[in-house]
């Protein structure tokens, strides 16, 4: 997956990011097997002060960033997806740190040099998260 993951960012680095449009929003869903504990965490993970809907029963979304929303909802069967949300930060260092305090593990920071900086981890329902800092 990194492999995938280190050719990606090379690409977007030469070729800029490209526009989604006609897209204005994006949702992942994400599915967890408890929706209270899953609240929690990623209340814990994204900040207290993220926006937060509960459009219907069972379901919380968080207002990752602008126009990108994380959907989570409750469900028996684990949906292996292969897929890996991953956020932008600013300061991998800073972001790490931030997170560790709060009891979450972002795994190690990996960098290539003058491409991207990027780590692997999972939330505590399996479902794979990364952080990565550009140059």
């Amino acid at each position: 997956m990194r492999m995938l993951f280190k050719a990606s960012m090379v690409f977007l680095a030469m070729t800029g990011i490209a526009s989604a449009e006609p897209f204005t929003e994006i949702t992942v869903g994400i599915p967890v097997s408890s929706l209270a504990e899953a609240e929690a965490w990623y209340i814990n993970f994204l900040g207290a002060n993220t926006e937060i809907i509960r459009p219907a029963p069972g379901i919380v979304e968080f207002k990752a960033a602008d126009g990108v929303w994380l959907q989570i909802f409750e469900t028996d069967e684990q949906q292996s997806s292969g897929a890996i949300i991953r956020f932008l930060v600013e300061d991998m260092s800073a972001a790490q740190t931030a997170r560790a305090e709060l009891g979450i593990d972002t795994g190690e920071a990996i960098g290539i040099p003058d491409v991207v900086t990027f780590s692997e981890f999972t939330d505590p329902f399996g479902n794979a998260l990364g952080l990565y800092a550009l140059p």
